[in-house]
């Protein structure tokens, strides 16, 4: 951004600062540019929103308020449009599509959002509205929460051993406030092995924390959900062997051994499925495709290397530690070039 007084490109600043929605205040890593001639301080409508989305972020997780995401996946696995899940729980007309779209629902209607992920609290609500939905739009929509509840009974009952369950907070930040999605990760992958290859698990392991963490410090969210872990090799998905099972398991993805250094044996991925592009936002896609171009003619060891150099894995590789995507995110890739 040019600065609005000289004309000449201004400098990006990050500070710890406060911010304060809803009448409580948040700790943020405020952005903004500076003209360093003038000491003038600007932001544009990303700045703006990046700042903001930290502390709704955080008032979402203090509260537990589903985030946009989860309110769209709560209302499509009934199958019903935004209007109707309106009417069912007695919210304004328009009031489930806005928050779909980003408002904030207050503390009681989220947490009313949140209670009908499980159909049987859907079933109560569609009950309660019979007054106005009439018996044949009641019966319709119990019939389509029913499945769900006889579904995971047949899980409970036929449960089998072999299946790999993964940790699934809600948002946190520890998982970049979003909710875990083996689908996302597993259209990462593609994405990673249509324009990289050579997906040996070390290096997907550094191009998964990238993407995440970068997506994070452009727009306050990651991409897949992934926790990560600081280890010897640099930052990686916190259970990457269970998930890597359980993608092949789920059929996304396939393993090959081959010969490596000394000897050893190292294990290569391949997708299974195609690439679906609308899967990600176009900003999402910019930055895997900045991932891809930064890591594309870099091996293993060199991405390693530069894992290490990533304060977000200095802090935490003693103990071990999940790396927090809000304290370590906006320092995640400066000492590389992001440019075109």
């Amino acid at each position: 951004m040019n600065s609005p007084i000289t004309g000449k490109p201004m400098k990006l600043v990050r500070e710890a600062d406060t911010l304060t929605f809803r009448k409580e205040t948040f700790n943020i890593v405020y952005h903004y540019y500076l003209c360093e001639d003038s000491g003038e301080r600007y932001t544009d409508d990303q700045l703006d929103t990046l700042n903001m989305v930290q502390a709704t972020n955080q008032y979402r997780e203090k509260y537990g308020i589903p985030f946009p995401e989860e309110i769209r996946q709560i209302r499509e696995q009934y199958g019903v449009s935004a209007a109707k899940m309106s009417e069912i729980l007695g919210l304004g007309a328009n009031a489930y599509r806005l928050y779909e779209a980003g408002e904030m629902p207050t503390v009681a209607n989220g947490r009313l959002i949140l209670s009908v992920r499980e159909p049987e609290e859907f079933i109560k609500q569609v009950r309660a509205s019979s007054h106005f939905l009439g018996e044949r739009e009641v019966n319709k929509l119990i019939s389509k929460a029913q499945p769900l509840i006889d579904q995971r009974s047949d899980v409970l009952y036929d449960f089998e051993l072999s299946q790999i369950t993964l940790r699934e907070d809600p948002p946190n930040s520890y998982n970049g406030y979003r909710r875990l999605s083996l689908q996302r990760i597993a259209q990462t992958i593609v994405f990673f092995e249509q324009h990289i290859g050579n997906l040996y698990k070390t290096k997907l392991n550094k191009l998964l924390f990238y993407a995440d963490f970068l997506a994070y410090k452009h727009r306050g969210n990651s991409i897949t959900g992934l926790q990560y872990r600081a280890i010897d090799y640099g930052p990686v998905p916190a259970e990457y062997g269970r998930l890597y099972l359980r993608l092949q398991d789920d059929g996304k993805i396939s393993v090959e051994e081959r010969n490596g250094k000394d000897d050893q044996y190292v294990e290569i991925y391949f997708p299974n499925v195609p690439f679906d592009e609308g899967e990600f936002t176009a900003v999402e896609l910019r930055i895997l495709e900045s991932v891809a171009r930064l890591f594309r003619m870099k091996n293993t060891g060199e991405i390693v290397h530069l894992s290490h150099q990533e304060q977000a894995w200095q802090d935490n590789e003693g103990d071990r530690q999940l790396i927090d995507y809000q304290r370590y995110a906006f320092g995640v890739g400066d000492s590389l070039d992001m440019s075109d």
